[in-house]
Parts: structure tokens; sequence; C-alpha cells
């Protein structure tokens, strides 16, 4: 129960820096678009995305032939 406590604890005071910032920025003539806002997950979520970012990080890795090749002649 401590540890949800935590959590919530944690993610309000990160809305709060969000909205400091934001305001800090629009004072200064610019924009911040938050596109998600923080918010506290669970333990099998963390490991879901962990994998899922090991995925995305697997695809992503550079194989033979994806270098550019450069044009000859042009």
């Amino acid at each position: 129960m401590i540890q949800i406590r935590f959590q919530f604890a944690a993610v309000d005071r990160l809305e709060r820096a969000i909205e400091s910032i934001q305001s800090r920025i629009e004072d200064l003539g610019g924009s911040l678009v938050v596109k998600m806002k923080p918010k506290a997950i669970s333990e099998s979520e963390e490991q879901d995305l962990a994998q899922l970012m090991a995925k995305a990080g697997q695809e992503n890795v550079e194989v033979s032939g994806d270098e550019d090749e450069e044009d000859e002649g042009l």
C-alpha cells in the first residue's frame, strides 16, 4: 500500500513540475504540448514495456544492405 501512495505522489510531483515548466515556456513566448501525462504502472506493465522496447531495438538493428548507397555517375 505504501508503494502505491509513493507512486501517486511521484506522479503528482511530475505533473506539477510539467505545469511549472509549461508556464515558464509560455511566459517566454513558446509552447509545450504534453502528449501523454505521467502515470504509475504496475510491475507487469513495466515488464511488458521492457519486452516491447527490446523487440523494437532488435528490429531497428542495422543489417547488411541497409546502408545508403551513393549514386555513381550523377
